[in-house]
């Protein structure tokens, strides 16, 4: 049975809105946030029936940013300015299970459309000082669709897009402690998740090398909630914050 083996690494940017933590100088202070490498590998299998293909694929991204400044807090309650120690961090992994076949549309072109299921896990924290700490985690399963689209130039040259849309059910855990409030939350949430690559495919038969620019979107992922009121914690005003990364992926793969 015929199959293909490709390992990925990622060099993506995350950023998410809603994340802002102090105000300075009547200006408001964002995390930094930077660039970090990931990973992805990918295994898929030619079924002996007219060419249908079974893909399983990993994801795993990890991202951090530290932010020093002086300012005044926009998570706790004080209204006083002083030094902010801020840690933003982002745990992500996605694992998916696909089938796919590819249509020759021309001799130049060809589309593989897709479909199966996918599990996602996404988890942020935020620190602040010592008395600040919260925690945004998700986990789902769902179906997934989406295509690709492959431009031959050549035999050892190839332009390709693909994107994908993810629908996952699961549950939402909120868990945030700012002194002197605590906050629980826990319940079940649909949530969608979008993304497209555009990328050049190098190499032979057997061996090819591939870059990419690619793009993830995930709406409403940021669900912490801030509190109006240090004797009255049952006014917040909720977050809808955006989560996103984008960068570069650079694979290499082997046929058998």
């Amino acid at each position: 049975m015929p199959f293909d083996i490709q390992a990925d690494a990622l060099y993506f940017q995350a950023r998410e809105n809603g994340a802002s933590y102090a105000i300075h100088e009547e200006r408001v202070l964002s995390p930094d946030f930077q660039s970090h490498f990931g990973a992805r590998a990918r295994v898929k299998f030619v079924l002996p029936h007219d060419c249908w293909e079974v893909m399983a694929e990993f994801l795993h991204f990890h991202a951090r940013t530290r932010s020093e400044k002086t300012g005044i807090s926009l998570w706790g309650f004080s209204q006083d300015e002083g030094e902010i120690s801020n840690l933003w961090r982002l745990h992500m992994g996605l694992a998916d299970l696909l089938l796919e076949r590819v249509w020759c549309i021309s001799p130049c072109f060809s589309l593989q459309p897709f479909w199966g299921l996918r599990y996602g896990e996404i988890r942020h924290k935020l620190k602040q000082n010592a008395d600040i700490s919260m925690k945004n985690k998700f986990w789902g399963v769902g179906p997934e669709v989406g295509f690709e689209g492959v431009w031959a130039f050549c035999s050892w040259l190839k332009l390709y897009a693909r994107s994908a849309f993810s629908l996952l059910f699961g549950d939402l855990y909120i868990h945030q402690d700012i002194a002197p409030v605590k906050f629980f939350d826990e319940y079940s949430q649909m949530k969608n998740m979008l993304q497209t690559a555009l990328g050049l495919r190098l190499g032979g038969s057997c061996v090819y090398g591939q870059v990419a620019f690619e793009l993830f979107l995930l709406p409403g992922q940021n669900q912490l909630v801030r509190f109006v009121e240090e004797n009255a914690p049952g006014k917040v005003v909720t977050n809808q914050g955006d989560l996103s990364l984008h960068g570069l992926s650079f694979g290499l793969g082997v046929e058998f």
